[in-house]
């Protein structure tokens, strides 16, 4: 597989890396022209010349990536040389470092008005987004078109199970009637976000029971309710851009808290 090949292929995957590419070369350099997939880890795909120089690209590439930030870096491949490297070629280097970041994935428990609303704002941005439901007659492709899945059931315990939630899950609860049910059942896994659309009352009531049930006090305090940013939102619209508002401010935080899960 050609390495552009692979970058098209991890961005559809909705993956987090970094492209660093040689943009100039003056004087003596490993190599003139060269691209490379850095991860998260420090892995590479394809390079950039190798040896040291590369070892400083591999460096700055995951700093980009924790960062969430493209940027170009210049190296003087000159230990003789003011900031220079240990190298003795004696040229320079600029490489430009892309870093291509995932985007949240969007679970949404609940197919009626505002998680209709959400899957709009969803296309929009172009997040990925499955809808569970235990309703077959709101959770149809006809209504989510664009939905990467759709896990209908009536036990929405065993359609939410279905959705094969990860670190990368950012779920919005919306349920007609089974916030309790799914709450829980998200809380089994180490998700990026969990947030519930309920008044006052009916979180006091659901964490109660929660808490009878075996959820600790710490597992509760991560779960976003009332759920979005405080916009003075009213209309069903302004409510889901509220919630939205709140997941990519929660997405571009340079370290991501992962939910505390129940034990399984």
């Amino acid at each position: 597989m050609l390495l552009m090949e692979k970058v098209a292929m991890l961005t559809r995957q909705n993956e987090t890396f970094a492209l660093a590419m040689i943009i100039e070369s003056k004087g003596s350099t490993p190599r003139h022209v060269g691209k490379m997939i850095v991860y998260r880890d420090g892995t590479i795909e394809g390079t950039v010349g190798g040896g040291l120089a590369e070892h400083y690209i591999i460096e700055d590439s995951v700093k980009a990536i924790q960062n969430g930030q493209s940027k170009i870096v210049e190296y003087k491949l000159n230990k003789q040389a003011k900031d220079g490297i240990q190298m003795n070629c004696g040229g320079t280097l600029r490489v430009f470092i892309e870093v291509y970041t995932s985007k949240p994935e969007l679970v949404i428990a609940g197919a009626g008005h505002l998680g209709y609303a959400l899957a709009k704002l969803a296309d929009f941005l172009e997040y990925p987004y499955c809808i569970v439901d235990d309703r077959a007659g709101y959770c149809t492709e006809d209504r989510f078109p664009n939905a990467t899945n759709l896990f209908v059931n009536e036990d929405i315990e065993k359609a939410m199970l279905a959705a094969n939630l990860n670190k990368n899950s950012y779920v919005v609860i919306v349920t007609k009637d089974r916030d309790d049910i799914v709450l829980k059942t998200a809380l089994q896994f180490p998700i990026a976000y969990v947030g519930m659309v309920a008044s006052k009352r009916k979180v006091i009531r659901i964490f109660d029971k929660l808490k009878s049930e075996g959820v600790t006090p710490e597992q509760l305090e991560q779960i976003h309710s009332p759920i979005g940013m405080e916009i003075g939102s009213e209309t069903t619209e302004e409510i889901a851009i509220s919630i939205i508002g709140e997941i990519i401010k929660v997405s571009k935080e340079k370290k991501p808290k992962i939910v505390k899960q129940l034990s399984r």
